[in-house]
């Protein structure tokens, strides 16, 4: 589930095209939801992506907007109540379990992995006898990532990600780096953490999802590997082997790093628990905010979202999920009550991205720029 971060700071691509010619949005209707539909239909027309749902709340107004089709061999348009593969960005709901259980004292961000789990789950893997639960959150473990150039030409992504099968890719592989001296992305520190609530905890991952995040906010369309549930019915095109590929029936969009399935209200809802302040989960979002690795630019790395400060003194956590077929980016600001989501069923993050960018900048200060 790869993670395309800089959302915010992402420069605005070549003027977009007129808008294509739709079905009426599905939205809260809002003002200026008729110029957000123009540039959602533009990005679909110039970039050949077949469908995208926009979210868009400002202070408690909310917009949702789905444009084009969810599956082009059936003609099913697209609709805003559809779950979302959200790939990537499940890795926030995976971070508010661990903060959850370091407000409990059944974690520490300085405790060893080893001291968690089992010897046969760290045999082989770089770094994975040395790491802990904060550089794990922080991506500073040095681990390698097991979704790399081989994985989905030498995997079987029909048997999902799981533990055994993302570790094994990687035993053998060398460090980036010894732990705590850098910082690189990967997916991998996911698996592992997941691996440690279980083992602290004795309860499966999916049952402490429920007790720490889906049943408090009462996020009922919220799932963790509901994979062909009745309501994701999204189709995404295009893989490494086939650009036009559907690959609805691929099992990528699973595991403790990218297994959350939602709606875009729903990842809202969840995105303002955590990180407003007066949330309900607002004491997880202080604990994932406690750490910052500095990464220059006025971009950090907390424990777990990347946290941006823009040069127009908007201050926002931001995640992106991009597997084959779909992306997603939600940004949440800090700084203001705003959240944007948009999700499109390609694997093009830097479209996901650009439309996100304008949209937020655009409702909050009048320009795009």
């Amino acid at each position: 589930m790869r993670c395309f971060l800089h959302v915010i700071q992402a420069a605005i691509l070549a003027a977009l095209c007129a808008g294509c010619s739709n079905a009426e949005p599905t939205s809260s209707e809002a003002a200026g939801a008729g110029q957000i539909v123009q540039r959602i239909d533009a990005a679909l027309a110039e970039d050949d992506i077949p469908g995208a749902i926009v979210l868009l709340d400002i202070a408690g107004e909310r917009t949702i907007i789905a444009r084009g089709l969810a599956d082009r061999d059936t003609g099913l348009e697209m609709e805003a109540s559809f779950l979302l593969r959200a790939a990537s960005i499940g890795k926030l709901h995976t971070a508010a379990v661990i903060h959850q259980l370091i407000l409990n004292g059944d974690l520490s961000l300085d405790m060893a992995l080893t001291d968690l789990v089992e010897p046969h789950w760290l045999d082989g893997v770089a770094n994975a006898d040395q790491v802990t639960i904060r550089q794990l959150l922080n991506h500073t473990s040095g681990i390698p990532d097991y979704y790399d150039d081989r994985w989905f030409a030498e995997v079987n992504a029909l048997e999902g990600n799981t533990a055994e099968r993302t570790l094994a890719h990687i035993r053998g592989a060398p460090a980036d780096f010894p732990p705590g001296t850098g910082h690189a992305y990967s997916n991998t520190n996911y698996q592992y953490l997941a691996l440690a609530a279980e083992a602290a905890t004795g309860q499966s991952l999916d049952s402490l999802y429920q007790q720490f995040v889906f049943a408090p906010l009462d996020l009922s369309a919220t799932g963790y590997n509901i994979q062909f549930d009745p309501r994701d019915r999204i189709h995404g095109y295009g893989s490494e082997l086939d650009p036009e590929q559907d690959v609805y029936d691929l099992l990528e969009n699973n595991g403790p790093d990218g297994g959350i399935f939602t709606t875009a209200g729903e990842l809202a809802d969840f995105l303002a628990a955590v990180f407003a302040e007066d949330g309900r989960l607002n004491a997880i979002g202080a604990s994932i905010m406690s750490d910052l690795h500095d990464r220059g630019e006025g971009r950090y790395r907390a424990l777990g979202p990347t946290y941006v400060e823009h040069p127009l003194g908007f201050t926002a956590i931001t995640q992106g999920g991009s597997i084959a077929g779909y992306a997603t980016i939600a940004i949440r600001l800090l700084s203001q009550d705003a959240t944007v989501i948009v999700h499109v069923n390609r694997d093009r993050p830097d479209i996901a991205g650009q439309l996100a960018r304008q949209i937020l900048l655009e409702a909050l200060t009048g320009s795009a720029d």
